[in-house]
């Protein structure tokens, strides 16, 4: 017995070293296993950090390190030092109970609540609803265009009315006249989809001839111009598409085109967000009860909530486009996102949502979605699905 403490005494640094590589590598280990069941990466949690250590610039180091620590994105560092101490503090038995806790982190499974919800039954649509058809002459646009006995002055003057309300629907229902046999009606409908086409080139080409301009030389001013801008062109190519203005050829190159935007453009407003917020705290903190101050204190607010919603519409468009190329992952994330920048104010969000669920299948929660939407039966065209859902068993 004396002969083997006495050895152990002998290579205590050695065993020592070992036992330190050891509970080092094994924490590096675990940290990086751990990390990739536990996700805790995030834009919005990115910003809350820099704001944070923003904050605290004045503190102490040592404050700001357990701080830095700390922080949501570097949740890895603190595995990393936990289950070093842990391993240090329990020699050999620690190795085994860490690789334990590990393995039962990464392979536990939560129960799943199933909850009746009363989703539609889509496959009774068919047989349920009867088909409901016009019976007293009004008729709908797409018979009146296509009709040979309607008169002409009834289809220019509808055609009139469509050109003051462009949409997808009326610019579908307007490319029917160009196959018109009759020579003026086929002109009108030609020059409704060229003007529109037109109106939408020269806001694009005053956006572009912007950014390309030489007399922007980097001041906040000319950062602020270039933001705006690319903002602008993100929601003008998109709605070449939206409206089916662009060839087929060229949306896909409109798509890109409107990805690039909304990165570009958050480039500028996302950082925006940070420094009006720490403005705006200042503010709060230095000014009087004076009416000046308070102005001041209101103008900042108002500002700062207008790139809130900047921001949300960014996150939203950007949503769309994945829809668009049916990525449903990265579209509700967006859109996700979106909702948490305008918190309390997102009704407009709700249907997207919604809609994504809905096309991946998941209709419990698609109804879920839209009955704790408020505000939806304010709006004509969303009312009648949000009351079909709601009233589902």
């Amino acid at each position: 017995m004396n002969d083997l403490l006495g050895l152990f005494e002998e290579h205590i640094y050695t065993i020592l070293g070992i036992h330190l590589v050891l509970s080092f590598a094994l924490s590096l280990f675990v940290s990086k296993i751990v990390s990739k069941r536990f996700v805790t990466h995030g834009e919005k949690a990115a910003r809350k950090d820099k704001k944070k250590l923003q904050e605290n610039a004045l503190k102490s180091w040592l404050k700001r390190l357990l701080l830095q620590i700390s922080l949501h994105k570097n949740n890895q560092i603190a595995v990393i030092v936990f289950m070093f101490l842990f391993n240090l503090s329990i020699p050999f038995l620690g190795y085994f109970f860490t690789l334990w806790v590990t393995w039962y982190l990464v392979n536990v499974q939560y129960k799943k609540k199933q909850v009746t919800t009363g989703f539609l039954n889509l496959d009774e649509f068919s047989i349920s609803f009867l088909k409901v058809q016009r019976s007293f002459g009004e008729g709908s646009m797409n018979d009146l265009m296509l009709s040979e006995y309607a008169p002409k002055s009834k289809k220019l003057k509808a055609l009139s009315f469509l050109a003051a309300n462009i949409s997808p629907a009326s610019l579908k229902i307007i490319r029917k006249t160009l196959s018109s046999r009759d020579d003026e009606v086929r002109m009108f409908g030609y020059a409704i989809i060229n003007k529109a086409e037109k109106a939408l080139n020269q806001k694009i080409n005053y956006h572009l001839d912007i950014l390309h301009s030489e007399a922007v030389k980097g001041s906040a001013q000319d950062a602020a111009i270039i933001g705006n801008s690319n903002k602008e062109l993100a929601f003008l190519y998109w709605e070449m598409i939206y409206t089916e203005l662009s060839h087929e050829s060229l949306k896909t190159g409109f798509l890109s085109a409107v990805m690039l935007y909304i990165e570009t453009a958050k480039e500028y407003y996302l950082p925006k967000i940070d420094s009006l917020a720490l403005e705006l705290e200042a503010l709060k903190k230095n000014y009087t009860q004076a009416q000046d101050g308070v102005d001041l204190v209101a103008l900042k607010e108002e500002e700062l909530q207008a790139t809130y919603k900047i921001c949300s519409n960014l996150y939203m468009l950007m949503g769309r486009v994945y829809m668009k190329n049916k990525n449903y992952k990265e579209a509700k994330k967006e859109f996700t996102i979106a909702q948490e920048l305008v918190e309390g104010e997102d009704t407009f969000i709700i249907p997207y949502l919604a809609e994504v669920y809905y096309d991946t299948g998941r209709y419990a929660i698609a109804k879920s979605v839209l009955e704790s939407a408020k505000g939806l039966e304010l709006n004509a065209t969303l009312y009648p699905i949000v009351d079909q859902w709601k009233i589902a068993s």
